[in-house]
């Protein structure tokens, strides 16, 4: 597993392979940025299944901690500014709304949630996983945070989730039916990446145990 940089998109970026235009995603956007004070950017490709799998980079002025807090209670301090309690992280369902307008499928490859001082990188492991299970993984994230932190005297440049131990996946191994039918929902809550500053190789989050360790582990890229 290797450090992977951030490369900040702008607005909405389509594959070669799209030919039109999805209706109501750049409104989605601008809402999402507004609602959530951050600069979004969307990378749409074509899958082999024609599904329309995005990339999603939400770049935001706070800390990791304080960015984390806002996304799951929508405070900052005293303001709060969830008007719909029902409404979920980052609106996603709307999401699933656009697709049905388009008469399209929609899947998210890659979420980065981009602070000041680190970035959440969140992998696709099965169908929907990240629709699934983001209120989960950001509100487990936010309190495992002083242990990720090594209670506080470092924090992650970038956070990996999920990460595999190397032998899940053997170079025969179709990785496809890999995240199909062998990955499921509590894979995101085993082991997660961790990059520190000047380090090239990742250190290894045991969720489980609640430890960091060293090890050969891979991301589903």
């Amino acid at each position: 597993m290797s450090y992977k940089k951030n490369n900040h998109r702008k607005g909405i970026t389509y594959g070669p392979s799209q030919k039109n235009l999805i209706v109501g995603l750049e409104a989605f956007r601008l809402k999402v940025e507004k609602e959530f004070f951050c600069v979004f950017n969307i990378t749409c490709s074509k899958g082999l299944n024609e599904c329309n799998n995005f990339i999603l980079d939400l770049k935001f002025n706070f800390e990791m901690s304080e960015g984390l807090h806002f996304l799951i209670n929508r405070k900052i301090g005293e303001l709060d500014f969830c008007k719909n309690k029902e409404s979920n992280i980052l609106f996603l369902n709307v999401l699933s709304e656009i697709a049905t307008k388009n008469n399209i499928e929609i899947d998210i490859q890659e979420l980065n949630l981009i602070f000041n001082d680190s970035t959440i990188v969140i992998h696709k492991i099965f169908k929907q996983s990240i629709f699934i299970e983001l209120h989960n993984l950001v509100s487990e994230i936010f309190q495992n945070q002083l242990l990720l932190s090594r209670y506080l005297e470092k924090i992650p440049n970038e956070i990996h989730v999920p990460v595999f131990e190397e032998h899940t996946i053997d170079s025969d191994f179709d990785l496809l039916n890999l995240r199909m039918k062998t990955i499921k929902r509590q894979d995101y809550f085993a082991f997660w990446g961790l990059y520190f500053d000047n380090c090239i190789e990742a250190d290894i989050y045991d969720f489980e145990n609640k430890q960091i360790i060293s090890g050969e582990l891979t991301m589903i890229n």
